[in-house]
């Protein structure tokens, strides 16, 4: 009964294929941003539209076939199609988009420098992790306003190597739930 039950949580094959192309894909592309840093910012613009476009279909996927309830097949989809909308604007507006995410980046950094001094200041823990949380939201304050005033020479690195990690992880974790064939939650426990 358990196999049975096990079997029916695993992904019909032709997702987990999809999950290791897309996942090889992100790898793939990931790794070149990483190691290519210094080629044009279109370029890396135009990968990240890639990867973001291969995540999104795979969110799709996921909330069409997987068993999940009606809430969380749609927001499956929903998300996946927000996604493939942004990785299409993405593609099409490369320059306001490069300079979009910059500013958006540090403002995103700024606020949660604020938030993590507030927090260490505000908070019961012990004195170290306030401390650690002060130091931290000045380092993200600090390399806010870096990015804030030199965005191409400081920003650009910054930001790439930070998404690209970011969808290094992703892609291995989608080639590792294709390759065992269980969904994602399945995975870490």
């Amino acid at each position: 009964m358990r196999k049975m039950v096990q079997k029916l949580e695993e992904s019909p094959p032709w997702l987990r294929m999809l999950r290791i192309v897309l996942g090889s894909i992100c790898v793939i592309l990931s790794l070149f941003i990483i190691i290519y840093i210094g080629p044009a910012v279109f370029a890396i613009i135009v990968i990240t539209s890639v990867i973001l476009l291969a995540i999104g279909i795979e969110r799709v996927a996921i909330g069409i076939v997987h068993q999940l309830s009606k809430s969380l097949r749609f927001v499956n989809i929903g998300i996946g199609l927000l996604i493939i909308g942004f990785s299409i604007f993405l593609m099409q507006f490369p320059i306001f988009t490069f300079g979009l995410l910059i500013f958006l980046g540090a403002i995103a950094l700024l606020f949660s420098g604020v938030s993590r001094i507030v927090d260490g200041i505000r908070s019961n823990a012990s004195r170290r992790s306030r401390v650690l949380g002060i130091g931290v939201g000045a380092i993200s304050i600090a390399l806010a306003v870096i990015i804030m005033v030199n965005p191409v020479s400081v920003g650009v690195p910054l930001l790439a190597i930070i998404i690209s990690i970011a969808f290094l992880i992703i892609g291995i974790e989608m080639i590792i739930s294709g390759i065992t064939g269980r969904p994602r939650h399945r995975i870490i426990s």
